[in-house]
């Protein structure tokens, strides 16, 4: 992917302005809710939809706009705590120690990437679609 110039100066004027530096900074801190992403005129709409499925995540997939994919395994490692006064063994997936591959789809549909970011909505969609459930507030 490449950037222009008028993208990379319109992106560094954005970020000079103090109102918008104080926009990315209350959104970085996660003081901003999905709605209020559209209430800030960042977006033209924003809307969000959580659901969950009965696994454990061995991955963490990010699909950017059915167009980007990151990708990452989660490291697992053993740790030992202390249930009922006995040192327990356990295992803990380190998403935050994930590394993630980018991929994006290519102008050639038999590119790798193309490929990629296709199977990978098409992984996503068949999870929610089936064994995924909305969360509901208990």
């Amino acid at each position: 992917m490449t950037i222009t110039e008028d993208q990379l100066d319109a992106a560094f004027a954005a970020l000079a302005d103090p109102t918008r530096r104080a926009i990315v900074n209350r959104l970085a801190s996660g003081d901003a809710t999905v709605n209020e992403l559209a209430a800030l005129s960042l977006i033209p709409k924003a809307s969000a939809q959580v659901r969950i499925y009965p696994a454990v995540p061995l991955f963490k997939l990010y699909i950017i706009n059915s167009s980007e994919t990151f990708f990452g395994y989660y490291p697992i490692r053993e740790h030992v705590v202390e249930l009922g006064g006995e040192p327990t063994p356990m295992w803990d997936l380190m998403g935050k120690d994930a590394e993630l591959f980018h991929d994006a789809v290519d102008t050639d549909t038999d590119a790798r990437g193309s490929h990629y970011v296709k199977q990978s909505q098409m992984w996503f969609d068949s999870v929610w679609t089936s064994v995924a459930r909305q969360l509901t507030s208990s």
